[in-house]
């Protein structure tokens, strides 16, 4: 394990307020990583620090050295008559001769601190060796020593958790990264191959003669070809809107415009529903943005009013001027959203396992595009929704000249 330069001068400056105030000539601290005890930081001793600096020292030596010792808290203190010899190259020792006395500090003794986290794993250890007075540390040494035990505890696991965090997100990061590109990949793949079965289709009913069975069976295959493409758009416009290099076009988009194109553009699907689809526009609906991402957005929301509302069924679509902004909502009196999908819903393929949903053709990515257009225009999405009763998406977004920049 590599201490990278920050901790490790954290690390020193703690060592060496070791050796000022608490009265010894040499301190070191050590790491745990992977059950391996790693020096990253020694002071007081050239020698000690050549020696010491990127040893390794398994835990599990540490642990039997230490079975013996006395516990002063955080601090193990093991004297040299009790030591079992397991950490035999693994440690320095002065030259210096012991003085006199029962209390004499011997070079062979061990003191060490160890560094727990809050859930009681060991992250490091704090070493001190070489006493000034040449004495074995008494209660109040003790205590400035534990002083500097819990101040390097902290800081030791504040610094691993900020690591750690890094780490997480560096690896989620990558994670996103590599499934957009496997989403760009099938994309591709898909678009392909649903554009071949509608040349196919195309191909076929040309035919002459072909008999209601098969012209049934075409249009089957023809429903099946427009749904895949469709599920291909939603997953190429997600892999776009989540790519950092892909910045957002910024130009006067009408808000109110855009929902009347979307309610035509699914008004057969509601007729063959029995849905009735309705707009209400108030006030300047202009906002700046991406009017073909915006469009998706409003689209993926009407059709999924539709696609959720029973027979006879209403959708409301309102588009109202704020004094910061503009209000979309989309409104509908059908089968509602069971509390514990609430959460879920803007994840990308979420699909309740209620059967009434089930029951209803989609991929789960409608919402997920819903909600990063709303995002990435500085906007905000929220649901409200009565299982049996209708679901209502709100989406807010700010008005021209507000709008965040992305790439």
């Amino acid at each position: 394990m590599e201490a990278g330069h920050p901790l490790t001068r954290t690390l020193e400056l703690l060592a060496e307020g070791v050796i000022e105030f608490a009265g010894f000539r040499v301190a070191a601290v050590s790491l745990v990583a992977d059950g391996v005890l790693h020096t990253v930081a020694v002071v007081g001793d050239d020698d000690a620090a050549a020696q010491l600096v990127d040893q390794r020292t398994p835990v599990a030596l540490l642990e039997r050295e230490l079975a013996p010792a006395e516990q002063w808290g955080a601090l193990r203190f093991l004297p040299a008559d009790r030591s079992g010899g397991h950490l035999a190259g693994h440690l320095w020792t002065s030259g210096a001769p012991p003085l006199a006395g029962a209390d004499a500090w011997d070079p062979r003794d061990l003191i060490c601190g160890l560094l727990r986290d809050s859930a009681g794993r060991l992250r490091g250890v704090l070493w001190v060796d070489l006493p000034t007075n040449g004495r074995r540390p008494d209660a109040a040494q003790r205590a400035t020593l534990q002083m500097y035990v819990r101040l390097a505890e902290r800081a030791l696991v504040t610094a691993l958790e900020r690591d750690d965090l890094e780490v997480r997100v560096e690896r989620e990061h990558a994670v996103a990264e590599y499934r957009r590109t496997l989403i760009d990949v099938l994309s591709h793949e898909l678009r392909g191959t649903a554009a071949a079965i509608a040349h196919t289709v195309d191909a076929l009913r040309a035919e002459p003669e072909l008999g209601a069975a098969v012209e049934a069976g075409l249009d089957v295959v023809h429903g099946g070809a427009e749904r895949l493409r469709s599920v291909v758009d939603d997953m190429s416009a997600l892999a776009k809107l989540g790519r950092a290099d892909v910045p957002l076009r910024a130009l006067p988009a009408d808000l109110a415009a855009l929902a009347r194109e979307s309610i035509a553009l699914h008004s057969a699907e509601a007729h063959g529903r029995g849905v009735a689809v309705d707009l209400d526009a108030t006030g300047e609906t202009v906002v700046d943005g991406d009017p073909e991402d915006l469009g998706r957005m409003i689209d993926n929301l009407v059709s999924n009013a539709i696609k959720y509302s029973e027979p006879e069924g209403r959708v409301v679509v309102r588009v109202a001027a704020e004094p910061d902004g503009v209000v979309l909502s989309v409104s509908d009196v059908g089968i509602g959203i069971d509390p514990a999908d609430r959460e879920h819903v803007f994840e990308e393929f979420f699909r309740s396992r209620s059967l009434a949903v089930r029951r209803r053709p989609g991929a789960g990515l409608g919402l997920a595009i819903a909600q990063r257009v709303a995002t990435l225009h500085g906007g905000v999405i929220r649901v409200d929704s009565t299982p049996g009763a209708g679901t209502t998406f709100t989406v807010a977004l700010p008005r021209p000249g507000v709008v965040r920049s992305v790439g």
